[in-house]
């Protein structure tokens, strides 16, 4: 496997970490129907990794549910301006993740 291959799996990796950084402190006790949004957003970044790492026929898929996640993100910035950085920062790392699933050389980032 080349060093290549892990790039889509390693900007998911980012975004998840971004994600549990918003989830910690006082987010959930004070923004309790985003912290639950973002707890479901956290199972789908986990299925996410999952299924890039064993076929590239999700990647469409994959790239458009982190786009809609980065919106998401970035509407949720706008209620909680306590964790607007963090939130932020996670649509960016989501953001970021979609553009590369679309880039069109992703397809030979799978080749082995």
């Amino acid at each position: 496997m080349n060093s290549q291959t892990l790039s889509p799996r390693a900007d998911l990796e980012v975004s998840e970490i971004a994600l549990r950084e918003v989830l910690v402190d006082s987010f959930k006790q004070d923004a309790k129907a985003d912290a639950m949004a973002l707890d479901r957003m956290l199972a789908h970044l986990v299925n996410m990794n999952e299924a890039l790492s064993t076929s590239s026929q999700d990647d469409a898929n994959v790239a458009k549910r982190l786009g809609d996640f980065a919106a998401t993100a970035t509407r949720m910035a706008s209620r909680n301006p306590d964790a607007a950085p963090k939130l932020l920062k996670l649509s960016q790392a989501l953001t970021t993740a979609s553009q590369r699933l679309r880039e069109p050389e992703s397809q030979n980032r799978r080749l082995t």
